[in-house]
């Protein structure tokens, strides 16, 4: 295929995942919850204990809707960024 060249999508290394989890608890408006979430992200453990308070607080469906959005952000500036059309 001569001429023809690719562009390698993000990885998962591409998508920090744990700075989305950290936006996500500084956006919680209750005070308590916020930094229990916050804590939560705290050290060695992190992903299992964020998702630990999720499910206590109730927070999944929310959290789930804003990581989506976050990796949609994400690739739509991709694909800007490549001179990919977006729909």
């Amino acid at each position: 295929m001569e001429g023809d060249y690719f562009i390698l999508l993000p990885s998962q290394f591409d998508i920090n995942e744990y700075c989305i989890m950290e936006e996500f608890c500084l956006e919680i408006e209750n005070d308590n919850i916020r930094d229990g979430m916050y804590n939560s992200i705290k050290g060695g453990g992190a992903f299992r204990r964020f998702k630990d308070k999720i499910r206590r607080y109730g927070l999944e469906e929310k959290w789930y809707k804003y990581r989506d959005e976050a990796i949609k952000k994400i690739a739509i500036e991709w694909c800007e960024e490549n001179g990919i059309p977006y729909k």
